[in-house]
């Protein structure tokens, strides 16, 4: 195989794929990425067996071939490589050559033979605008599990509904929900766990893709946007009932700008217990007072006004979820909703009624001590 390639270009594509090769695996093979000249086309590949993905790269195909090499040596040098033409050739043995200018790089490479073979996209499935695609996920994967004991919430589930796609990531102590436009399809698929490790390459693959076409296969659903293409598992069983823990109504309703707010409890939380993150939120009809009190710390207060309020509330937040929860939102002024202490606390975009989050409260003695 010889191919040739502008270094940006292929840097670029090699930053796409690099990040689900190696791991925790064991098979060596897992550990590289697969290039591959066929018809005219040269692809970069890597997977883990659960996250796939290959892009297609611009370049000169000199002669066919395919090769795998270690992923991050690969990427190594060619980051290194000066602005140039990379020159790549592969030699006896499974042997790969680099060659850049006046160096020239020699990587003991592997027989493509084992590594797993990755579905190619076709024609059908559904189509996702990649900009609301890329919004979904902004406002809503930061509430995902990582404990793997809770398997099922390791990612974001998705469901298909007539008027509307809703898309959902929950760790039990707080929740981020989705709306967008209803997505149809003529598969039997209505709802999907979508993983945690897809979600974050699904923004890094797809960042700039103006439409993308998701296709179920079996247990795995794969996305294209006909350069690259990225195949995951799904996550197996049923998701936990949401709705339940989202109140019908609240008796109080706060609109306050949404950099003041979160400014402030960036500052307070400085001076929360670090065991929780504790911090106390007095809510009223013209201001809201934030405070934290740690003994071995200090004490924090600060107090902001608000563009309009009905009712008041005195409630524990954890601190790092409420400042997680305010910079997913992407409106100038934000809605609270309450009822009291012990209810669940939401957060939402003044005038966007397609994004919620939930916070659930905690005890008020455990915030000041």
């Amino acid at each position: 195989m010889q191919l040739s390639f502008e270094r940006n270009e292929l840097f670029d594509n090699l930053q796409i794929v690099q990040n689900v090769a190696g791991g925790r695996n064991t098979l060596p093979i897992l550990a590289n990425i697969l290039i591959k000249a066929q018809d005219g086309v040269i692809e970069c590949a890597a997977t883990d067996l659960e996250v796939a993905i290959k892009v297609k790269v611009d370049g000169t195909i000199t002669e066919e071939g395919e090769i795998t090499i270690s992923a991050k040596k690969f990427v190594d040098i060619v980051r290194e490589l000066p602005d140039k033409e990379i020159e790549l050739t592969t030699t006896a043995n499974d042997r790969v050559e680099l060659t850049c200018g006046d160096g020239v790089y020699k990587i003991v490479g592997l027989s493509s033979e084992d590594f797993p073979e990755i579905p190619a996209a076709n024609g059908s499935g559904l189509t996702i605008d990649g900009d609301t695609l890329n919004a979904v996920i902004r406002k809503t994967e930061f509430a995902a599990s990582t404990e793997e004991v809770q398997f099922l919430l390791n990612g974001l589930f998705i469901k298909l509904l007539e008027d509307k796609t809703e898309v959902v990531a929950t760790d039990r102590n707080y929740l981020a929900l989705a709306h967008c436009p209803p997505l149809s399809t003529t598969e039997d698929i209505t709802e999907f766990i979508l993983p945690l490790k897809a979600v974050k390459e699904i923004q890094r693959t797809f960042a700039d893709s103006s439409t993308v076409r998701m296709t179920p296969l079996n247990n795995q659903l794969l996305f294209t946007d006909g350069n690259a293409t990225l195949t995951t598992r799904l996550v197996e069983g049923n998701y936990p009932d949401y709705h339940i823990i989202i109140p019908d109504s609240s008796e109080g309703r706060t609109v306050v700008s949404k950099d003041s707010i979160l400014r402030a409890a960036r500052r307070v939380s400085l001076l929360s217990n670090p065991k929780n993150n504790a911090i106390c939120l007095e809510i009223n009809t013209d201001q809201i007072q934030l405070s934290a009190k740690t003994p071995e710390l200090g004490e924090a207060h600060e107090t902001l006004q608000i563009e309009s309020g009905s009712g008041s509330v005195r409630i524990g937040l954890d601190a790092r979820m409420l400042t997680d929860v305010l910079s997913h939102i992407e409106t100038e002024s934000l809605v609270l909703e309450y009822t009291d202490e012990t209810s669940p606390f939401i957060v939402k975009p003044e005038g966007d009624d397609g994004h919620l989050c939930i916070i659930s409260p905690m005890r008020l003695d455990t915030v000041h001590q």
